[in-house]
Order: C-alpha cells, then sequence, then structure tokens
C-alpha cells in the first residue's frame, strides 16, 4: 500500500469522526406508507423539483440508485412504465413548535408555508409552456397545489398541540419532499388530478418523507448530503 493510500484513509477517518462527534443522529419518516405491486416493467420517468431553501439538495443519484436496483431511466414520460415526481418543500432547522413530526402529518401536498405555495406556482407555470410532456407533468403540480391551498391553514392549528422538547435539546435540520409515483398502465397513460384530501386514483401513489439530521451545532454544509441521502434512499426503497 503507497503512503497516498494512507493519508488518504486518514483524512477520511478524520472527516467522519468530525462529522461523527457534531452530528448525534439522523431520522427518515414518512407521513403514510406505500407498497407498488409486483411488476416486471423497468423504465421510470424522473422529474425532482426543489422550491426550498436549500438549493443544493437535488436527489442527484436518485438515477443511478434505480439504474443499481435494474431500472432504466428514460427522458419521455409517456415511454416510462413509471413517472416520479418529487417536490422538496422544505429546508431548514426546525422550530420547537412546529417540529418535523408536524411537518410530515399532513401527508402529501399539505401546507408548510409560503415556499411551496410558489414552488408549486412555478412549477405549474414552467409545465404549462413545455408542450405536451409539459402539460403530463403538469397535472400533478397543479394537484399538489390546489392541495396545499386547500390544506395549508390547517399548518396554524398545530401549535396548540402538546408540549415540545426544549429548544437547546437537539439542533434538527430537516428537508421534506413530496412523493408521487404513478403506474401509467393503470391511468390510461395520463396523470390523474385528484382533489385535495381525497385517495388517490388507482395506480397513484403517494407520500410525503422527511429526512432529519440532529446536531450538536448547527451545520447546513454537514447536514445537506446526508438528507439528500437519505431523501434518495427512500425514494428508490419503493422499487
Amino acid at each position: 500500500m503507497t503512503a497516498g493510500f494512507f493519508r488518504s484513509l486518514l483524512a477520511g477517518i478524520l472527516l467522519s469522526t468530525g462529522c461523527a462527534a457534531n452530528v448525534r443522529d439522523t431520522d427518515l419518516l414518512a407521513s403514510n406508507s406505500l407498497m407498488l405491486p409486483p411488476s416486471t416493467a423497468r423504465t421510470v420517468f424522473l422529474q425532482n423539483r426543489n422550491a426550498s431553501d436549500n438549493q443544493a439538495v437535488s436527489l442527484h443519484d436518485l438515477r443511478a440508485r434505480l439504474n443499481l436496483k435494474g431500472y432504466e431511466v428514460v427522458q419521455d414520460p409517456q415511454a416510462a412504465a413509471y413517472v416520479v415526481l418529487t417536490n422538496i418543500v422544505y429546508c431548514n432547522q426546525t422550530k420547537v413548535e412546529l417540529p418535523v413530526e408536524d411537518l410530515v402529518a399532513g401527508g402529501y401536498g399539505s401546507g408548510i408555508g409560503g415556499s411551496i405555495m410558489s414552488g408549486l406556482h412555478g412549477l405549474t407555470g414552467m409545465a404549462g409552456m413545455a408542450g405536451p410532456q409539459g402539460a403530463l407533468i403538469g397535472g400533478a403540480a397543479g394537484m399538489g397545489l390546489n392541495a396545499a391551498e386547500g390544506i395549508g391553514n390547517a399548518v396554524g392549528n398545530m401549535f396548540g398541540g402538546p408540549s415540545r422538547p426544549d429548544a437547546n435539546e437537539n439542533i434538527n435540520y430537516a428537508c421534506v419532499a413530496d412523493l408521487q409515483i404513478t403506474e401509467l398502465a393503470k391511468t390510461g397513460g395520463t396523470l390523474p388530478v385528484s382533489p385535495p384530501g381525497t385517495t388517490p386514483p388507482a395506480g397513484v401513489y403517494q407520500t410525503r418523507l422527511a429526512a432529519s439530521v440532529y446536531q450538536k451545532k448547527l451545520d447546513e454544509q454537514e447536514a445537506t448530503p446526508l438528507v439528500q441521502q437519505r431523501l434518495s434512499a427512500a425514494v428508490a426503497g419503493h422499487f
């Protein structure tokens, strides 16, 4: 083994030790569980959006994770067996009065704040200008927008709940993502739009995911790759 190898190994150990010293724990929550039926189909169309304050969270490794499972990621949603839409709606330090459990509890499309609304409005606008493929994706974006508008006021009711942990007990950095998986063979090749608060039609699966990092001292740069990996692994884990 070369001296360069040992230097790289030592640097990795020191880096991981430093990370572990500040990171107390990581966690993943979901508003509900999804169970895709068995299928031999192996083509997936991905669209990842980020309407949060942390644009560095991109789920860039999701394609590779699906490839490792034997799925082919295609560029045309009409040529895919599954259309996977993700929208990161929140990335920030959570508040004592609104912990990550409450951010997830509302489920897919539920409101957190103005960042969700602006992000979904932007997504529907871009989809409308993108031609037939944009129209397909825009339907799902509109569904998320309607859900956020219909449920967003419920966030205010969360502040009257049970007592929360002390503010100094943990520093929790969290990223929340809405996930929709559509099995096009069961929807006639379209992305159906369901009204807020209703059960999605057959072939449409929705959930809200939240990846959290508990730190002794807030470090967004340190937390970003950790929540990124958690979210990507969770999305890929449904296949």
